[in-house]
C-alpha cells in the first residue's frame, strides 16, 4: 500500500473538481450535503498499490502541464494575428476550449485510475449549483 503525500492528494482533489476542505461534507443553500465521492477519494488515495501510485503521479504531471498551458494560452485569446494586429472574433472554439477538452479527458483518466467519480458539482465537469434562467 502506497500513500500519496499531502501535495499529491491536494492535486488529485483539484484535478477531480473536489473542494479543498478538511470536512467530508459541505453546505449548499444552508443544507449539509454529504460528499460520498470525497470519502471514496480520500480512502482510495491511501490504498494505492505501488504501480497505481506511479500511474496517479504520471497523470498528475500531465494534468499540471495541461493547466499551465491553459494559463499561458489565456494571454493570446484576443489576438488572432500580430502583424497589422487583428483581433480574434468572439465566436468559435478557442485554443483554450480545445485544451480544456483535453484536460477533462486526462482528469477522467485520473478518476478511472483511482476508481472514484469526479466531483459532480464541479463547474469544470459541467455540474455546478447555479442554473441559468431562460426568458
Amino acid at each position: 500500500m502506497t500513500v500519496l503525500n499531502e501535495n499529491e492528494k491536494s492535486r488529485c482533489r483539484r484535478h477531480l473538481g473536489y473542494p479543498e476542505t478538511n470536512s467530508i461534507s459541505v453546505y449548499a443553500m444552508g443544507t449539509v450535503i454529504p460528499m460520498q465521492g470525497m470519502f471514496l477519494l480520500e480512502s482510495q488515495m491511501d490504498a494505492l498499490s505501488a504501480n497505481g501510485a506511479d500511474r496517479v503521479r504520471q497523470l498528475l504531471g500531465v494534468l499540471d502541464k495541461m493547466e499551465e498551458k491553459m494559463i499561458k494560452a489565456a494571454c493570446y485569446l484576443t489576438v488572432d494575428r500580430i502583424g497589422d494586429i487583428q483581433m480574434r472574433p468572439a465566436t468559435g472554439r478557442q485554443g483554450t476550449d480545445l485544451l480544456e477538452t483535453e484536460y477533462l479527458r486526462w482528469a477522467k483518466r485520473l478518476s478511472d485510475a483511482l476508481g472514484v467519480p469526479y466531483y459532480y458539482y464541479s463547474e469544470k465537469f459541467g455540474g455546478g449549483m447555479n442554473v441559468r434562467v431562460q426568458r
